[in-house]
């Protein structure tokens, strides 16, 4: 493994940052950092939530100002971060997580929002456009509709829609291309079409800074790679000759062991879950079981219906046909409130828009779902909710444990744990987790991993579906790869591994 030192200001680095500060009130989110990206290079930067990722980017686009004795080049030329010129903000562009796409517009028209000094009501030639959009588009080796809705696009395609209107057709005036967990919403294949879209575009000369917790995915797409921990630089790495094992162990300061999978539940262990014959938009039939102390993983690639599989037991997606099972009680229907109610709780993928209310505390989401429980007399016993709450955030170790918080203060990893503490408030027999540890870093992916496997152990029939195969393989006993809105084969024990789910779910494809 090579580590490489930052060099003196050269005219090929795009981007170049050295001694940058962010102080907050009771808080130094970055402590005298340094970072290079080389003209060219496709640059990687990781760690945990609460490194300093993000701050260091919100720095970069003048979202924060930074400390004072901060320096700063852009393409050779000394910058003020403090006081960057319109020129200098725009030679850098920033994609984010949530793409910041209008999905009931045509792609041709989220295309011409990007535009610049063009607002969406103003004038233009609609064939003309479609035309420079095809063109636009054939530049970065796309193939996408310029009528197409983008709500109906795959997740690939919105996240290369994302890219074009970033880039436009000034990739030359560009020093930088800002990535944050481009890939999140992924699956396998997906994710190999837009590193092939990257690829290109460093090819045009783009630089690219690559944030991201899927360090597998670090590893095949980036030249360099910049650790941050607890908001100060741990290293540079070439990421040819770089192992995950080795890359994991810069980022949280030791070795990450994984959960040991839970031992395979007894035949004669109770089911508590079946799903027979489901069906739903998107799910043409499902039927499977789980027992006590049984972990079964969804999985399958995108719009292949295992995602919707889950929302239909969690009671946030009506079904047509079929039924689902639980504790012995059959239901035709379901609502999450029916489903909470039989003895099952669930965990949507979506934390930001399904699972949180950002602008509540940690306890007042936590306590949410049921939020009578310390009623007395008349009023909420504050004293018993808190003491309730603490023991919830010790046992899925939030960090901090502080009820009164607000919950968007918390890294990703912990207001993932938050929302399992939720649903284990409302002591259910029967979990069902959407994408547990998706964009969370590695240390909380450990820790909540860790924890189902416990609660599998004392007895809970559990649901994970996930588009991670190195979470299934960790986790599972089984695991069901859905195609085409069917589950299309079951892996079992020692046939559960990375590269089998991988085949299995494009398998089809392949054909």
């Amino acid at each position: 493994m090579t580590q490489t030192t930052v060099q003196s200001p050269q005219t090929e680095a795009s981007v170049r940052l050295e001694h940058l500060s962010k102080t907050f009130p009771g808080q130094r989110a970055l402590d005298d950092v340094s970072l290079e990206i080389r003209r060219g290079e496709i640059h990687a930067l990781v760690g945990q939530n609460g490194s300093g990722k993000s701050t260091l980017i919100k720095v970069l686009s003048g979202f924060h100002q930074p400390d004072d004795g901060a320096s700063a080049w852009l393409s050779g030329e000394a910058v003020d971060l403090g006081g960057l010129s319109e020129q200098q903000l725009a030679s850098m562009r920033f994609i984010h997580q949530d793409l910041a796409l209008v999905p009931t517009l045509t792609v041709q028209e989220n295309l011409h929002l990007g535009s610049s000094g063009r607002g969406l009501l103003a004038p233009f030639d609609r064939r003309r456009e479609r035309a420079e959009v095809r063109e636009l588009l054939k530049t970065f080796d796309l193939e996408v509709d310029p009528d197409a809705i983008v709500g109906e696009l795959s997740p690939f395609e919105k996240a290369a829609v994302a890219i074009v209107r970033a880039l436009g057709g000034a990739s030359d005036d560009i020093a930088l291309l800002v990535l944050d967990e481009p890939t999140a919403a992924l699956g396998a294949t997906e994710t190999e079409q837009l590193f092939r879209t990257l690829r290109h575009i460093n090819g045009l000369g783009v630089s690219i800074l690559y944030v991201s917790h899927f360090l597998g995915e670090v590893l095949q797409i980036a030249d360099r790679i910049s650790v941050l921990r607890n908001g100060r630089n741990v290293c540079v790495l070439e990421a040819e000759g770089t192992t995950e094992q080795q890359l994991i162990a810069r980022i949280v300061g030791s070795d990450v062991e994984k959960a040991t999978p839970p031992t395979p539940p007894g035949a004669d262990r109770d089911v508590l879950l079946q799903v027979d014959g489901l069906r739903a938009p998107g799910v043409l039939d499902a039927s499977f079981d789980v027992a006590a102390g049984e972990v079964v993983g969804l999985t399958g690639l995108m719009g292949s219906g295992y995602e919707k599989v889950a929302e239909c037991l969690a009671g946030a997606r009506p079904f047509d046909g079929g039924a689902v099972v639980v504790q012995g009680v059959r239901f035709t229907r379901l609502d999450p409130a029916t489903a909470v109610g039989a003895g099952m709780a669930a965990m949507p993928a979506d934390r930001r828009g399904l699972g949180l209310i950002p602008t509540f505390t940690v306890a007042e989401n936590l306590v949410l779902p049921d939020v009578g429980r310390n009623f007395r007399r008349g009023r909420i016993d504050r004293r018993a909710e808190e003491a309730e709450v603490r023991r919830w955030l010790e046992v899925c170790d939030v960090q901090p444990p502080d009820p009164e918080r607000r919950i968007d203060q918390l890294s990703g990893g912990n207001q993932q744990k938050v929302m399992l503490a939720k649903a284990l408030r409302l002591d259910p027999k029967v979990l069902v987790l959407a994408e547990p540890t998706q964009a969370v870093d590695i240390g909380a992916a450990a820790s909540i991993r860790r924890l189902i496997t416990e609660l599998a152990e004392r007895g809970h029939a559990i649901v994970v579906a996930s588009s991670d195969p190195e979470e299934l393989e960790e986790l599972c006993h089984r695991v069901l790869v859905t195609r085409r809105g069917r589950i299309a084969c079951e892996l079992r024990g020692d046939d559960i591994s990375e590269d089998r789910l991988v085949f299995e779910c494009q398998f089809e494809g392949a054909q």
